[in-house]
């Protein structure tokens, strides 16, 4: 990654970059989406690397909402707000779709706990692992019929 001129040598990032995208809820719209912030995100100073990992944990986040929150509800929005602080992202997900399962962000169980060699990877629940493999101080909460995801990831580990 680039020096930038901090005394740590770690990532600043400017605090007036704040990306926000109102995303519909549909998978083409996500990966634009996503690849839209991949070239914000660029010109902000974060790595490749953690670029790379950011759009993981967006893509997971974004497409759940599309196949579970609204997979029977038409012409929605998803809004991402992603505000830079001090070596992180502070991350923020919004929609009026249905709530998650138990008013909670799922566990998430890694792929390998039960894996046959003889058996497909299985499905379900692997998305959210690594979510939280990637990020920091996930929340979740529904306000008003609104879901509310918010999190952050921290830039140049």
């Amino acid at each position: 990654m680039p020096h930038d001129g901090s005394p740590d040598g770690q990532t600043q990032l400017s605090q007036s970059q704040t990306i926000k995208k109102l995303i519909p809820a549909d998978y083409r719209w996500v990966r634009r989406s996503i690849h839209e912030v991949e070239g914000e995100l660029g010109e902000t100073g974060v790595s490749s690397e953690d670029i790379g990992s950011i759009s993981i944990v967006l893509a997971e986040a974004l497409n759940n909402i599309v196949e579970h929150a609204f997979d029977t509800i038409e012409d929605q929005q998803i809004t991402l707000i992603i505000r830079p602080r001090t070596n992180s992202l502070m991350v923020e997900i919004r929609d009026n779709g249905r709530p998650m399962p138990k008013g909670r962000a799922p566990i998430g169980n890694h792929p390998m706990t039960e894996f046959n060699q003889f058996d497909t990877l299985p499905e379900g629940g692997y998305g959210w692992f690594l979510i939280r493999e990637l990020v920091q101080d996930l929340v979740y909460d529904r306000q008003n019929g609104e879901n509310i995801l918010f999190f952050r990831y921290r830039v140049d580990r």
